[in-house]
């Protein structure tokens, strides 16, 4: 870490043990602060090639920022959110929601038992198709064959290109471009370009992929735990990029499958967000309210306003280390960002 890093780290520690924000949010108006998990590992090493480690956080780095949540925030739930933003509920001081993307086998695993001990409710946005066939997403399917690939060069059929494989950076980028294509094909002819793929660049076996995703119980368990189980799609592509018979098919096909598996009525959607922008458009609002969606969350980051609306909500990263993760959201709370949201496979 060079000396500059290391200062502005060592001024936020300061300015958060100070209580300045937390002062500055007691002078602004109510708002939530939503934040959004994907996977939780005690060895997220082992995930590295398949999750990818953007999107896993350790166990007990986890249980720590729950164990702050518990202790200086207020949890709430995504109900809560959504009579907030109706103008039926106040939400409490510094309100912070949970939520999870994708619907892994390690959210009942390892985050769920933590999130009960502390107290904290979850919402889980499942992969409907994925947990419905045990099946791994097409993006960590997609990922595994690129980092993994014992090719030197791979021809995208769809695009004509030819990628180079030869280290790591290169690989990575045939990744994310493959991935913007998938991200705005129908599902089938993504499962052909995933398929494809995986057998023509002739990557190591894909391990754990029938112990990656929750099934139907874990899902059910959730629920009886006090949690809340929400669409994350079928198949993950990114709705405002795929036809508009495509896009309600991923929002209504999931919603039903999932309520009837569940017992109980779907209130909450998570916008996937593969690659490309927008992940929303006004077709996309439209549909999530006709359907009967209460909330849907984005990958935009800021606060939960009472102007926010209530399906294009607002969500944002976690910071690992407990400084920065403590920065982060006082000042979410407080600061207005602009428009904008993080890309990357698996959102």
């Amino acid at each position: 870490m060079n000396v500059r890093k290391a200062a502005r780290n060592a001024a936020k520690k300061i300015f958060v043990a100070s209580g300045a924000l937390r002062m500055a949010h007691r002078l602004s108006a109510p708002a939530a602060v939503i934040l959004r998990y994907h996977s939780i590992q005690d060895r997220p090493e082992q995930y590295a090639t398949t999750i990818g480690c953007d999107s896993i956080h350790a166990t007990p780095i986890f249980e720590r920022h729950m164990e702050l949540i518990a202790r200086r925030f207020n949890a709430v739930t995504m109900n809560d959110v959504a009579l907030f933003l109706k103008g039926e509920k106040s939400l409490p001081q510094r309100a912070v929601a949970i939520t999870f993307d994708d619907g892994y086998k390690d959210n009942v695993r390892f985050a769920a038992p933590i999130l009960n001990r502390f107290g904290v409710p979850g919402t889980f946005y499942v992969l409907v198709d994925s947990v419905d066939r045990s099946k791994a997403p097409w993006y960590c399917l997609l990922r595994h064959a690129f980092w993994t690939s014992r090719n030197p060069k791979w021809s995208d059929p769809a695009t004509g290109t030819i990628h180079d494989l030869s280290n790591s950076q290169a690989r990575d980028a045939a990744f994310l471009n493959t991935a913007e294509v998938c991200a705005q094909a129908s599902a089938p002819a993504r499962e052909e370009l995933v398929e494809y793929a995986t057998r023509s660049l002739d990557p190591v076996p894909f391990p754990h992929e029938g112990d990656l995703m929750m099934t139907w119980d874990d899902a059910r368990t959730l629920v009886k735990s006090g949690h809340a189980v929400g669409s994350h799609t079928m198949t993950h592509p990114n709705v405002a990029h795929v036809s508009l018979t495509e896009a309600r098919s991923e929002l209504a096909d999931s919603k039903r499958k999932l309520e009837k598996e569940l017992g109980e009525a779907v209130k909450h959607f998570s916008y996937p967000h593969p690659a490309l922008n927008p992940q929303w458009n006004e077709a996309t609002l439209k549909m999530t309210e006709e359907l009967g969606y209460a909330t849907a969350v984005t990958t935009t980051p800021g606060a939960v306003r009472a102007d926010a609306r209530p399906l294009a909500i607002p969500r944002t990263y976690i910071p690992r280390k407990e400084s920065e993760f403590l920065w982060h959201i006082e000042r979410t709370f407080v600061f207005r960002p602009g428009a904008g949201g993080e890309v990357h496979p698996g959102a």
